[in-house]
């Protein structure tokens, strides 16, 4: 797989933080104090990543429980640095966004084992949110010159599915927009919120969350743009991962019910459905687009 060259310095920037943030790469199952001891991550769902381990981890303490494990819990800053240390060796159990996924198994082969359920469906929509009353009778022509804030390269719907949406409406977003990328969707929505910038990324699950915490006034954040259905984040183990393990780590998620999944993670997230490689083909189908590979 080739990636293109800024894409590689993102993630050589991100394997250093999470080096350091995780520990060194070490055989799949760590023993700690006579016990299975699991290092999970997870992607940065929500604003911060202090906001995310907080809201998911009573998740991780019930699945190491279940497992009669210990554990850690770690959220990076980025989407892009999850990947990264998936595909070291960093993490025994990941929640990836599905780029960062994508990414991980063409790496090193990382396989998916799970997909997280939002407000009961394994999908989710990336989206374009911006100030409202912007000149844009026809999407996405009227937008050039706009300020345009996209996410991190490792981001599914924060970069990398609106961005091959230019690409496949035959728009560079770097000459077409005035264009910045790297931001958080809080970043994002606080930018539009303040009118620093016209547009920015989101996903639906980030832009409900966001309302429902009070982080977004709506009428303050327009939805211009919304994608095709895609598949929700992945529950991911690295390649030569205990296939015993595997499956009962599989088998506690997806037998939650939607009222224990809920209680146990950020609003609207509420359970699991078993996955394959397959099911995130879109993705991949949008990295080829974007030229990523």
């Amino acid at each position: 797989m080739r990636i293109l060259p800024n894409l590689v310095k993102v993630f050589s920037i991100a394997a250093v933080v999470v080096a350091v943030g995780v520990g060194s790469a070490a055989d799949a199952q760590v023993m700690k104090d006579g016990k299975l001891h699991l290092r999970f991550a997870i992607a940065p769902l929500r604003p911060t990543p202090e906001i995310t381990v907080k809201e998911f981890d009573p998740l991780f303490k019930y699945v190491a429980a279940e497992l009669g494990a210990t554990y850690t819990l770690v959220s990076p800053e980025s989407w892009a640095a999850i990947s990264v240390a998936m595909t070291n060796g960093h993490v025994d159990v990941g929640w990836l966004g599905p780029w960062g996924y994508v990414l991980a198994h063409k790496n090193s082969g990382a396989e998916v084992i799970a997909t997280a359920k939002y407000r009961g469906k394994p999908l989710y929509h990336a989206m374009i949110e911006g100030r409202p009353g912007l000149p844009i009778k026809k999407w996405p022509e009227d937008a050039k010159g706009l300020k345009l804030s996209l996410s991190d390269r490792g981001n599914t719907s924060g970069w990398l599915i609106p961005y091959s949406y230019f690409v496949s409406q035959g728009i560079d977003p770097a000459k077409f927009f005035e264009y910045r990328e790297g931001a958080t969707f809080g970043n994002n929505v606080m930018m539009i919120q303040q009118g620093l910038i016209d547009l920015g990324s989101n996903m639906d699950r980030g832009r409900y969350g966001m309302i429902e915490a009070g982080e977004i006034d709506p009428k303050k954040v327009k939805v211009y743009w919304t994608s095709n259905p895609l598949p929700n984040d992945a529950i991911t183990v690295p390649k030569g991962f205990n296939s015993e393990l595997k499956t009962k780590i599989q088998k506690i998620l997806v037998s939650l019910s939607e009222e224990k999944a809920q209680s146990m993670m950020g609003a609207g997230y509420n359970g699991f459905v078993p996955a394959t490689n397959d099911d995130y083909e879109p993705i991949e189908a949008a990295g080829k687009v974007a030229k990523l590979f």
